[in-house]
């Protein structure tokens, strides 16, 4: 699933790298920032999507990455 491409509901997960934050935690909720960017703090145009880290994780390549599920 390409969440750019796609649209999503509430429950969907997939993994990402493109967040802004440099230390994200577990649990934690993120927002789309100004710049499209996933950041723990809400934009003023970010509409109503929210995404809970459910997995923290590096991808093949040693990228840091996060499993998401949006929650809102």
């Amino acid at each position: 699933m390409v969440p750019r491409v796609f649209k999503t509901n509430v429950g969907d997960i997939f993994t990402t790298n493109c967040i802004a934050d440099a230390t994200v935690t577990l649990g934690a909720t993120l927002y789309v920032g100004d710049d499209g960017y996933l950041t723990a703090t809400k934009a003023t145009h970010s509409g109503d999507m929210e995404w809970q880290v459910v997995k923290l994780y590096d991808l093949g390549d040693r990228q840091k990455a996060a499993k998401l599920m949006r929650i809102k």
